[in-house]
């Protein structure tokens, strides 16, 4: 069984962390591979900075993804990917004492079904339940505010099959005020696994010159969801030209030729 760890920030801190008196220090996003019936074991390592105690409880959540509306994490509803029911600690919540190290230790039991194959997903909620003191400077969080971590955990579950994305939309937007020009590009993943990717754009003038380039982070696309991507091209003076937009996953490329003009 092979388990590897990635530290990708993309299920995201509720609150700036900058604000936060406990720290997650092994990533916000861990990505297992594993076959039929295999047990994976997890950890989540988290630091009491504070010279206080902290109060910390642990809950399980769907994240819910959509190509017309923003990610949400919810325990009233779930998806056919879900991984929750894989998912078992005996940790509910922990008292953190002052300057403490805690390693949260859990399972993800995939089932004995031979016919599973895909990427699975959950969220694991951590929650700092002690109040926050107001900055009394700046005023940025009240004295009610509490700190939600969402950890993303992400099993791929047997072998992967093709690569299998395409580009849904593709767009010019731009800004006014500042003047700066942007192509939008919505991609869609098709196939059964989550796909790392990343956009690579090129472009030509009149007479095939390559006169601009430019390459996006790489982000991840769940299974039959959507990812928008931003290029900047505000450099781009009034004309016709020729793109090659290249989307790559697993080093696997999928590319398209646009005709793009600058008004």
């Amino acid at each position: 069984m092979k388990i590897k760890l990635l530290i990708i920030v993309f299920f995201t801190i509720f609150v700036n962390s900058l604000y936060s008196n406990v720290a997650i220090t092994n990533g916000l996003t861990h990505i297992y591979s594993g076959s039929s019936g295999d047990v994976i074991s997890g950890e989540v390592i988290l630091v009491n900075g504070s010279t206080e105690e902290q109060y910390i409880t642990f809950e399980l959540n769907d994240a819910i993804f959509s190509c017309t509306t923003n990610r949400i994490f919810t325990k009233e509803y779930t998806h056919p990917q879900s991984s929750i029911n894989w998912f078992e600690s005996n940790i509910t919540d922990k008292v953190l004492a002052p300057k403490e190290r805690y390693v949260y230790r859990f399972t993800i039991k995939i089932p004995k079904d031979k016919t599973l194959r895909g990427s699975y997903w959950s969220a694991l909620m951590v929650h700092l339940e002690n109040p926050i003191r107001e900055d009394s400077i700046n005023g940025n969080i009240g004295l009610d505010s509490k700190i939600t971590y969402a950890v993303g955990l992400l099993t791929h579950v047997n072998t992967f099959d093709e690569l299998n994305i395409n580009f849904k939309d593709i767009t010019i937007s731009e800004n006014e005020n500042s003047n700066k020009k942007q192509l939008e590009v919505k991609l869609i993943n098709k196939s059964l696994f989550i796909e790392g990717v990343r956009l690579s754009l090129e472009i030509y003038d009149k007479n095939g010159t390559k006169i601009y380039e430019a390459v996006t982070d790489r982000n991840m696309t769940f299974p039959g969801f959507c990812r928008d991507y931003k290029i900047d091209i505000s450099e781009l003076i009034s004309g016709e030209y020729d793109c090659v937009l290249i989307a790559d996953s697993r080093e696997e490329f999928v590319g398209t030729n646009i005709s793009l003009t600058i008004k």
